[in-house]
């Protein structure tokens, strides 16, 4: 018989569904773990493929139902059951009936901050679709598949991108502002928005979602509809080569656009440059064109004082070695300014501080992308910079040198912590990703064995039953055995602890994974938990850790 035949438990993190995590030990599913985590979808992990996965919307209604929710400014022919760029009957044929400047099928809503709109469509009897919200607009050229002129200054990316089925594209804009409806027009030709009769267009899918790309198409009804890692689904890690169940505290991004830079001093950026540790193309690229405190710089607003904050964001060399974070605030030491810079070509340095930056810390993220992190206190009063990741040089903090380029992604301000977490997105407000509780009501014997497999990120002491162990950085492999007269730990391989006494192990009927009833998080991602109905024996404990 395997040792695992003998357990009551057995999870390790493979299977799930959006609120559970499902055990392969009991089947009769009493053994799995219900998740809750919050309303938002502004966890993160990261996938088998290495790259950040995240959630998102398509915020749209009846997203492919242009005769419903969609209205009509001016006339329009409206006619479903078209060919589609998935080879289905679910395309739009849209005809205007009249002439007249900006006659549209528009969708009303409210809001603001970086998002991107996208419709499959396909030339009919005009080749153009514009794109307009009111204020911006892009063109698109459906008969040779290229962006064509586009409108107003805060448009900050547009593409457009054949499908499998000839002469269908996906058009997409990005923008960060403020807009009261979306629409979709048959235009006439390049930067012509006057609408003739009869002209005609064929669209279908249409979407709009936070971030500087447009996500896999979801289809909505009365409703947004959710797609990638949902609000209460586990987040199996693969940060460390296997699947690890995430269980982390609440934590907030007080950075408000994560992926976008409202201020760049002394240098320039270009959107959707390269792949980033998303596994898509939407990392920005500064490219520095002065000597002085170069980079981004966030608004002010994102700081406040007197509280302890954890920056950080993911950065990859283009052209340069140097790079790092700062802060000014008056009344802070040496001269109010504070930073750290880390060597890009060698992260095993240990970064250079100036003032009161500590936890200095840089990790390798794949694929050249490093994350780089440190804490920082600020002080009860005195005027402040926004938040700064800036080009530096080897021998000064406020020093560029012209002609550097860097690649950012997710810059993050988490306040009143000491320690980096998984990355929170923001599309123009400060979010917040709830703490997880993954739990499972599950009754272990006043006699039973224990098993968890974790990582840790630092190495410390724990206690359990008043016997102590050491725990390091990386992965733990721990088994406790028990009854109320007597208690052995395994870790690692070895027995670290046998002692007897008095123990209550009658109130073990509610397990939950990583916390301590949504508090006392350990922060570390768990590959397994066992439970088995017995005191197992020296070997069968040192098997388990080894």
């Amino acid at each position: 018989m395997s040792l695992y035949d003998k357990s009551s438990l057995l999870q390790v993190p493979s299977l799930y569904k959006d609120g559970t995590l499902v055990s392969t030990i009991p089947e009769d599913r009493s053994g799995d773990f219900t998740v809750v985590r919050g309303s938002n979808l502004s966890a993160t992990r990261i996938g088998p493929d290495g790259y950040i996965k995240k959630g998102y919307e398509n915020l749209l209604l009846q997203s492919n139902q242009f005769d419903t929710t969609w209205s009509q400014v001016g006339s329009f022919n409206i006619l479903g059951g078209q060919q589609g760029y998935d080879s289905s009957n679910n395309a739009w044929s849209i005809e205007s009936n009249s002439t007249a400047f900006d006659r549209r099928i528009q969708q009303s809503l409210s809001l603001s901050g970086v998002h991107t709109f996208s419709v499959y469509a396909k030339s009919n009897s005009t080749d153009w679709i514009l794109f307009y919200n009111g204020t911006d607009r892009v063109y698109f050229d459906l008969a040779n598949g290229v962006v064509g002129s586009s409108q107003s200054g805060l448009i900050i990316d547009s593409k457009i991108e054949p499908t499998s089925v000839t002469g269908w594209y996906r058009c997409t804009a990005t923008f960060n502002r403020g807009i009261s409806f979306i629409s979709v027009v048959p235009a006439s030709g390049d930067g012509n928005s006057n609408v003739l009769a009869g002209n005609s267009i064929y669209i279908q899918d249409a979407q709009l979602n936070q971030g500087l790309v447009a996500y896999p198409y979801l289809e909505t009804t009365d409703a947004p509809a959710q797609g990638g890692l949902l609000e209460n689904s586990p987040r199996l890690d693969w940060s460390n080569g296997v699947p690890a169940v995430l269980v982390e505290e609440q934590r907030t991004n007080d950075i408000a656009l994560s992926e976008y830079a409202s201020s760049a001093p002394n240098a320039s950026i270009l959107y959707n440059e390269t792949t980033s540790p998303e596994g898509l193309q939407n990392a920005m690229k500064l490219t520095i064109a002065g000597v002085s405190q170069a980079g981004i710089t966030t608004s002010n607003a994102y700081v406040s004082n007197n509280t302890t904050y954890t920056q950080s964001c993911y950065v990859k060399k283009d052209v340069g070695d140097y790079f790092g974070f700062g802060l000014f605030q008056s009344g802070m030491p040496i001269n109010n300014n504070n930073y750290i810079r880390w060597n890009l070509s060698d992260i095993t340095i240990q970064p250079d501080v100036q003032g009161s930056y500590v936890n200095g810390k840089a990790e390798d993220a794949g694929n050249g992308w490093i994350r780089l992190s440190a804490t920082i206190i600020t002080v009860d009063s005195g005027s402040r910079s926004g938040w700064k990741f800036l080009n530096m040089t080897s021998s000064a903090f406020k020093s560029s040198e012209i002609g550097n380029s860097f690649f950012i992604y997710g810059m993050q301000a988490e306040p009143n912590k000491t320690s980096v977490s998984s990355y929170i997105p923001t599309y123009g407000t400060s979010q917040t990703r709830s703490n997880e509780v993954i739990s499972d009501d599950f009754n272990i014997p006043t006699t039973a064995t224990i098993y968890n497999s974790f990582y840790s990120d630092v190495a410390e002491t724990v206690f359990v039953f008043d016997q102590v162990f050491n725990v390091v950085e990386g992965l733990n492999k721990v088994a406790i055995a028990f009854s109320p007269t007597a208690v052995k730990i395994s870790v690692g391989g070895s027995i670290v602890a046998n002692a007897t006494g008095t123990y209550d192990t009658t109130s073990l009927t509610n397990i939950q994974l990583g916390s301590n009833n949504g508090s006392d998080y350990s922060n570390a991602p768990i590959s397994g938990f066992y439970v088995f109905p017995e005191f197992l024996t020296d070997e069968e404990l040192n098997s388990l850790t080894d």
